[in-house]
């Protein structure tokens, strides 16, 4: 019925999805890039072409957009070797390359841009913790073996977010030399094989 509904409109369904993709990724992009109390609707709407009106259509609110925004862009999964017996030589090496891929066309989502903007509103900040536990530092958790593995976990994420702070925020240099990628692997391993 809705889709009839819509189609007498002259808006079919394809383009309410095709909608709804672009206004996630203005908001995506918008987000990684300021905080949450500094991105209007208005803005996001401009980016992605539409009315503001639409944001809430689709997704309800700002705060439900930006849920909607940050859904998936931790997963852990995605950026883990097959094996975990060398995942500080592995993370490391991603984290510091020097030829960063810019395909934001693809992925808007900026994961290291939306934690660093999000801290100052206390009820975002929780969001993008909740959204961070579940989707980076539970699952790795649940793959390292012996004690305190959500510790563990939790102190990889924290190496994690402070390497790609200073390469990719900070522009260090420092970190590229071989002695620093060997010793913050070891930090990393030392996480991974603790029992």
């Amino acid at each position: 019925m809705n889709e009839i509904s819509n189609k007498k409109r002259g808006v079919s369904v394809r383009d309410a999805a095709q909608t709804q993709k672009r206004i996630l990724a203005a908001a995506q992009t918008r987000f990684s890039l300021c905080g949450y109390d500094s991105v209007g609707t208005r803005d996001i709407a401009a980016d992605a072409g539409v009315d503001a009106a639409l944001i809430n259509r689709y997704f309800g609110s700002k705060e439900k957009l930006f849920a909607a925004a940050i859904k998936g862009g931790f997963d852990v999964a995605a950026h883990l070797p097959p094996e975990l017996d060398n995942l500080g030589a592995y993370l490391v090496d991603q984290i510091l390359k020097d030829d960063i891929e810019d395909d934001e066309e693809q992925h808007p989502f900026d994961a290291l841009g939306m934690l660093l903007h999000q801290t100052v509103n206390p009820k975002i900040a929780m969001l993008i913790a909740d959204s961070f536990h579940a989707e980076f530092i539970s699952p790795l958790s649940k793959l390292l073996s012996g004690k305190d593995t959500e510790a563990r976990a939790a102190l990889i994420a924290s190496y994690v977010i402070g390497l790609a702070t200073m390469r990719h925020r900070l522009a260090s240099k420092v970190l590229s030399c071989k002695e620093a990628k060997q010793i913050a692997a070891l930090a990393i391993n030392a996480c991974v094989e603790a029992r």
